[in-house]
Formats: C-alpha cells, structure tokens, sequence
C-alpha cells in the first residue's frame, strides 16, 4: 500500500517538473528584464566583451528584429495573437501530457516560458524589454531578452521532437536499426 503511495508521489512529482520549469522561466526572465529596466532606463549599454558581447537596453514594441514596430496597431494585434498562441500552446502540452512526451512536455514549457515572458512586457509597457546584444565582425544582431532565447530553444527542441522522438516521426528508427524512409 505504501509503494502505491510512493509511486503516486513520484509520478506526480515527475509531471509537475514541467510546470516548475515553466515558472522558473518566467521568473527569470522577468527578474532580468526589471533588473535592467532600472539600471538602464535611459538606453544605456555595458560592455561585457569588447566588440562582441554588450548589454543594451532597449524597448521593442515590434515583433522579431522590430517587425511592425512603427505600426500604432501592432501591440493590439501581438496581444491577441500570444492570447491565441498561449491557449493553442496549452492544448499542446495536454495533448504531450496524455501521450507521455516528455520531450515536449519540457520544450512546451520553454516556449511558454518565453512567450508568457514577452506577454508580461507587453501587457505592462506595450513593449518587449530587450537587453542582450551580440556583435560579429561588422554585423550587430538584434537585441534580444532571456525569454526569446527560451523561446528558441523550446521550438528548436519541438523540431526535435517531431523529426525524431514522435511515434511518426519523419527520421524515427524502427525495428532498431531500420529507418523509415518518406
């Protein structure tokens, strides 16, 4: 009767790891958004690795790489589609959550976790707080937050996820060594 219990316990503790992940990402990000909020409030960078790594704050009100950012319309229309986003999302990770895909149980809560990250921004200064910015020879690569990083590796693992891990997936093995070939 005991090891029923225990094995409940585990098991429930094994299915929250996701949810746990999710908040801790949120937490992040929004922990290193406010900090740089208020230690660069007037567009001020620090230098972390001169002529490649800089700290930048700045406010996007855009999408990626600042898409639609000079467009008064533009945050009505990002915030209903992350509402959208969020609640598709969520059927996701039940849908990952009844067939037992760990794997997308975790990069669903990287997205999610970067989404509800940039969500919160937007809610609060109709914009995204970014603060990370990386230059490569003469090439300066949009300033971005923890929560698109979090945001990419979740998409990058959801590829992952259905190229190799899904039951039909495209490069998924069979029989051992086989591979389907589509």
């Amino acid at each position: 009767m005991q090891g029923i219990r225990a094995d409940r316990w585990k098991r429930i503790i094994i299915e929250t790891i996701p949810v746990i992940l999710l908040i801790v990402l949120i937490v992040l990000d929004q922990v290193s958004k406010n900090f740089y909020r208020q230690l660069y409030l007037n567009n001020g960078q620090t230098t972390v690795i001169d002529g490649f790594f800089y700290l930048t704050y700045t406010v996007n009100t855009g999408a990626a790489w600042s898409f639609l950012s000079d467009v008064s319309w533009a945050q009505t229309f990002f915030k209903i589609l992350t509402s959208v986003s969020l609640v598709l999302f969520a059927l996701m990770y039940f849908y990952a959550f009844k067939r037992k895909y760990k794997w997308m149980q975790y990069s669903l809560a990287f997205v999610v976790g970067g989404t509800i990250g940039n969500f919160i921004d937007r809610l609060i200064s109709n914009g995204v707080v970014d603060f990370l910015s990386f230059v490569f020879g003469e090439y300066h690569f949009p300033v971005f937050n923890l929560a698109d990083t979090f945001l990419v590796v979740g998409v990058i693992m959801l590829i992952i996820h259905f190229l190799f891990l899904d039951e039909n997936a495209l490069f998924k093995k069979k029989d051992g060594n086989k591979e389907i070939s589509n």
